[in-house]
């Protein structure tokens, strides 16, 4: 005759309840936040300097909000990437001050492919003299390993660098 005891019954009760816990599929950690600083010169901007036929500078300054989730060995899965960044565009002693907006948002597929879709807005202005560009909308685009490839692009981009150019020398 089997008798249950108190002990007993609470160590059937607890391997109970380990085979349960280790029957239960492994979850990913919740997603990590973190804010990244981004500050940047470029004393010769190659595009710009280029289409201007003068010397154009860029200094960009702002953040990066991060929401990343991970899979259960650590692996970032998927990302959201909030970004609000300032800048100043200088030549010939005038300084063109500019924001651009909006998330990033982020699907990883292995090592080294991902997918990238970009909303955003981009502002440059002149002061007195309104705006001088303006871009805005949403890209997708695919890296895997070094290459890009733009699958899907909408919105107005009305950015020219003759826009630019033409109020550095005004």
């Amino acid at each position: 005759m089997f008798v249950r005891t108190p002990l007993r019954a609470l160590a059937a009760t607890a391997l109970a309840a380990g085979a349960v816990i280790a029957a239960t599929p492994a979850h990913a950690a919740g997603p990590t936040h973190t804010v990244e600083s981004v500050e940047f010169t470029l004393p010769v901007h190659g595009g710009m300097t280029e289409a201007c036929g003068f010397p154009v500078s860029l200094h960009v300054h702002g953040t990066f909000t991060v929401v990343m989730w991970t899979d259960e060995e650590g692996n970032p899965t998927r990302e959201i990437r909030n970004y609000r960044f300032r800048s100043d565009i200088t030549a010939n002693g005038v300084t063109i001050q500019g924001t651009s907006r909006g998330p990033e948002l982020i699907t990883y597929t292995d090592e080294d492919t991902f997918t990238v879709a970009v909303h955003g807005v981009v502002n440059r202005r002149v002061p007195g003299a309104g705006t001088v560009t303006l871009a805005s909308g949403r890209s997708v685009l695919v890296v895997d390993g070094e290459s890009e490839t733009v699958t899907f692009r909408s919105g107005p981009d009305d950015e020219t660098f003759a826009d630019l150019c033409d109020a550095f020398t005004a």
